[in-house]
């Protein structure tokens, strides 16, 4: 279609993982920070999906204390 732009959220949402990955080149970065700053729909998805991340970095950092590994194999069943 002629004249038919992506909407601006549309392409903030491609480029949200990208710019969270810093991926994006300079000017593809701060087309995202110029929309995040003025769209607080963006803005809160972002804030999410950063929050997101944090959350299973720190998941995934922590140790599991032996009692829970040995409930946890004391669970499985075969296959």
């Amino acid at each position: 279609m002629a004249g038919y732009e992506i909407d601006p959220c549309e392409k903030c949402e491609e480029a949200m993982q990208p710019y969270l990955d810093r991926a994006l080149s300079d000017d593809e970065r701060l087309q995202a920070e110029q929309h995040l700053a003025g769209c607080s729909y963006c803005a809160k998805r972002y804030r999410f999906e950063e929050s997101l991340r944090q959350f299973v970095r720190k998941c995934c950092a922590e140790q599991m204390p032996p009692e829970l590994k040995l409930k946890l194999a004391s669970l499985r069943t075969p296959l």
